[in-house]
C-alpha cells in the first residue's frame, strides 16, 4: 500500500525531465526534453524521492497483471510503476523520469485529496 509514512529507506531518487513543445523545420510542434539538465533530482532516501511500486492493474481488458516477471532474485518489475507524490513537484503526462538506470514516461497523473497518483511506463 502507498502511504504518506513510507521509510526512507524505501524512497527511489529520481530524475523528471519535462517535456517541451518545439517546431520542426516545417512548423509542426515536436516534443523535446533536455537530457542534459534535469528539471528537478531527488537522491535514494531524500525529501521528495518517492516510493516507486510495481501497478497492481494496469489492463483495461479486465485482465490483473502485476507488472512483474519472474527472475532470479525473485520477482522483478517489467516496466510499469506508480507512485504517489505529497510535495507540490509539477510532473505531467509525457513527462520523462530516470529511476536508477532505467527511463520512464509518465502516463498519467491522478489527482487526489493530500497527494497524486503517477504511472508511469518504461521506455526504450
Amino acid at each position: 500500500m502507498l502511504s504518506r509514512s513510507c521509510p526512507a529507506a524505501w524512497k527511489r531518487g529520481f530524475s523528471l525531465y519535462r517535456r517541451r513543445l518545439e517546431e520542426d523545420e516545417s512548423g509542426e510542434p515536436v516534443a523535446v526534453y533536455d537530457m542534459e539538465r534535469p528539471d528537478f533530482t531527488a537522491a535514494d532516501g531524500e525529501e521528495g524521492a518517492v516510493c516507486w511500486q510495481p501497478v497492481q492493474s494496469w489492463q483495461t481488458s479486465g485482465r490483473l497483471t502485476s507488472g512483474e516477471r519472474p527472475g532470479e532474485p525473485g520477482e522483478q518489475p517489467s516496466g510499469v510503476l506508480q507512485g504517489c507524490l505529497f510535495s507540490a513537484l509539477e510532473v505531467s503526462a509525457f513527462d520523462r523520469l530516470q529511476v536508477g538506470e532505467e527511463l520512464y514516461e509518465v502516463r498519467s497523473v491522478q489527482h487526489w485529496p493530500g497527494h497524486r497518483k503517477v504511472l508511469a511506463q518504461r521506455i526504450g
